[in-house]
């Protein structure tokens, strides 16, 4: 029997790093990021959601190690809302011999990496080029997103199940992808520029009398 805190506990902080992901590729206004061009803080929010992904991969990852042994305390194994079904089994955890999670983990990384290399110089003249190299890598995505809902809801044993964690990766892949589109269509319109856009006089002084 899985521990409620072990099973959800991660589950949250990796949600909630996504969260913040995309509240700083948002249009929000936060005083904090100031400073920022609106295109550096996609960016930035874009790597944050990454390495949440990538946090959750490996946790399916080690819950996959610990399903071939045994059980997991990390996972429910009953229920509709539960991985261990999804995770543990034996034909449809892997990719060709490769555990999903450890998949997960190679497409975070290297979206990350370019992702961060642009962010950190994004003046460099492969800079756009990487955004593109970064959506199309995350393009086959798309269907392995569907494969794998329809592996939850129709084929594993037992089915459906809806495995949480499997879903909080899900959910950074789309995010990653709306953000790449996003990030493109605006690089292309020639918002490239990463110097913070200057307020008006009057929006200066609404923003003084306001704090």
């Amino acid at each position: 029997m899985s521990d409620p805190m072990m099973e959800y506990g991660p589950l949250t902080v990796f949600m909630a790093i996504m969260a913040i992901g995309g509240l700083i590729a948002s249009n929000v206004n936060i005083s904090q990021l100031e400073g920022m061009g609106q295109m550096r803080r996609r960016l930035l929010g874009l790597f944050v959601i990454q390495m949440g992904g990538l946090a959750a991969s490996a946790w399916t990852w080690m819950i996959h190690n610990e399903m071939i042994t045994g059980g997991s305390q990390f996972c429910a194994a009953e229920g509709v809302v539960q991985c261990g079904s999804v995770i543990g089994d034996p034909v449809y955890s892997e990719f060709f011999g490769v555990p999903w999670g450890v998949v997960g983990i190679m497409a975070f990384g290297i979206l990350g990496w370019f992702t961060f290399s642009v962010y950190m110089d994004m003046k460099a003249d492969w800079a756009k080029s990487y955004v593109d190299y970064a959506w199309w890598l995350s393009l086959p995505s798309i269907p392995g997103v569907a494969w794998l809902v329809l592996v939850e809801l129709t084929l594993v044993e037992g089915a459906p199940h809806i495995c949480p964690y499997c879903t909080s990766v899900h959910i950074a892949l789309i995010a990653c992808l709306y953000l790449l589109y996003t990030i493109r269509s605006e690089r292309d319109a020639g918002n490239w520029d990463d110097t913070p856009q200057k307020l008006s006089k009057s929006e200066l002084l609404a923003k003084a009398r306001n704090k």
